[in-house]
């Protein structure tokens, strides 16, 4: 069963075309797929594809000029914020940057423990920190790293910390926004391991959005390929990059040395 499912979802910015008109950008058109759970969809494009915009218009941060988007079966897209509030605590992000995603001025134990004191009120502090100690040991850090800043860590640990935040609130779906790309090359495999190993233990269930197509397949089941707002391929991801149908897709796999 599809545990996400969007349908025909649009995304439109009003601009000014000059001489006093308006215009429209087409960020998002008429995109569509489904997510089966504990799987993973990849959402590859170049910059200004629209693959951003349709993960913020799935959380309901931006808002949609058309469409549907199901959890579980249940519409979210036209649910009032107070009754998709409790949603969010299942359906969390990664951003791209793991250092401007985290607040400088708090120790990563307020970082873990600021969400889990939003959805879990009745947890004790001491309660907060074990889980905090037990998330970070999945991650690959020590507890000792729990009085620490951000500051204090590297790039690719710092998305470690990240990661776990968003697992502090155990969600069932994670959107995986450019999780690498402000990463080393040395240090993107290991967190992308990362990924697939706690996907592997708490049936997680993903989008995962880049414009590396490399590692686009290397995570996904399947693929969705964007090019200025719409959908141009979409399929298994090995059909996609052992045989691709579009001439976007062809370019881009063209673009990677590695599947070239």
């Amino acid at each position: 069963m599809s545990l996400i499912r969007v349908e025909n979802l649009q995304v439109h910015f009003p601009i000014r075309s000059g001489w006093g008109k308006r215009d429209v950008v087409k960020a998002v058109d008429d995109v569509s797929f489904q997510i089966a759970e504990g799987k993973t969809l990849g959402l590859v494009g170049e910059s200004g594809s629209g693959k951003s915009t349709v993960s913020r218009a799935l959380l309901k941060l931006i808002q949609p000029t058309g469409g549907q988007a199901y959890y579980e079966e249940r519409e979210i897209l036209s649910l009032p914020e107070g009754q998709f509030r409790p949603l969010r605590r299942e359906m969390q992000m990664i951003f791209q940057d793991p250092i401007g995603s985290l607040n400088p001025r708090m120790t990563i134990e307020s970082i873990l423990a600021e969400p889990q004191e939003i959805h879990f009120p009745d947890q004790t502090r001491q309660q907060r920190r074990e889980i905090s100690a037990r998330l970070l040991k999945k991650v690959g850090l020590p507890e000792e790293a729990l009085t620490r800043y951000p500051h204090e860590f590297s790039g690719g640990q710092r998305q470690r910390i990240g990661i776990a935040r968003a697992l502090a609130v155990r969600p069932r779906f994670l959107i995986c926004d450019e999780p690498v790309s402000a990463l080393d090359v040395s240090v993107q495999a290991s967190i992308l391991n990362l990924l697939k190993d706690l996907q592997d233990e708490f049936r997680l269930t993903y989008l995962f959005i880049a414009h590396d197509l490399a590692v686009v397949r290397h995570m996904s089941d399947d693929i969705i390929v964007m090019n200025r707002g719409v959908v141009v391929e979409t399929g298994p991801a090995d059909a996609v990059c052992e045989r691709p149908q579009h001439d976007y897709t062809r370019k881009l796999l063209a673009s990677i040395p590695a599947l070239g």
